[in-house]
């Protein structure tokens, strides 16, 4: 092989190897403002999705909270106590006993013994602004009959439960004390009412 012939094989081979490099740095991924290029196509790559905003809760029934004007609170939709008021008024009743019936000036209405009862015996006794009351019965009802009885009465007189440790009902109110005892015996259900009834 001549010298000649040797340069134009170098030749030759010299422009293949640039050929290629220069092919590879023209048809390779560059990268554009931190995107790679796609490859020969000249087209941009993907771009990142921006974030979505968050979505708007969604309401649910009923929880709703209402503004304090609007509120209601659970004393505003109880009704209101009637005053208390003295359910005896001066001159007080005279003082007495009777037995097998109700003493004068007893009041029956408050302290009366139930209908189906057989009064044993009844007491007046005032002092001052007070009077105290009692009275002793005997009935075929059952205790519990009895007792339901009283309640509902005193209930329906506007009186208020109130605790009493040797009693089965005790009411009242700022002028008015009265509770009941009642006992099972032989004859049947044997009850005692017991109040203090003041005029101021």
């Amino acid at each position: 092989m001549t010298p000649a012939m040797r340069w134009v094989i170098a030749a030759v081979a010299t422009a293949v190897v640039g050929g290629l490099v220069w092919a590879m740095v023209l048809g390779g991924p560059r990268v554009i403002d931190g995107a790679d290029e796609a490859d020969g196509a000249g087209g941009a790559a993907p771009s990142a999705s921006p974030t979505q905003p968050a979505a708007e809760p969604t309401p649910v029934d009923g929880s709703e909270v209402l503004p304090p004007e609007q509120a209601q609170t659970v004393s505003g939709r109880l009704p209101a106590l009637p005053a208390a008021t003295p359910r005896i008024a001066a001159p007080l009743p005279a003082n007495g006993t009777a037995s097998g019936s109700l003493v004068a000036g007893y009041p029956v209405d408050l302290a009366g013994a139930t209908p189906p009862s057989d009064v044993v015996d009844s007491s007046i006794s005032g002092d001052g602004s007070t009077v105290q009351v009692s009275l002793t019965a005997r009935t075929d009802e059952t205790p519990d009959a009895v007792t339901a009885a009283f309640r509902e009465r005193w209930a329906a007189q506007g009186l208020a439960p109130v605790a009493a440790a040797d009693a089965a009902l005790a009411y009242g109110d700022a002028f008015t004390s009265i509770s009941l005892a009642v006992a099972t015996t032989g004859t049947g259900t044997v009850y005692t009412v017991f109040a203090t009834l003041r005029t101021e």
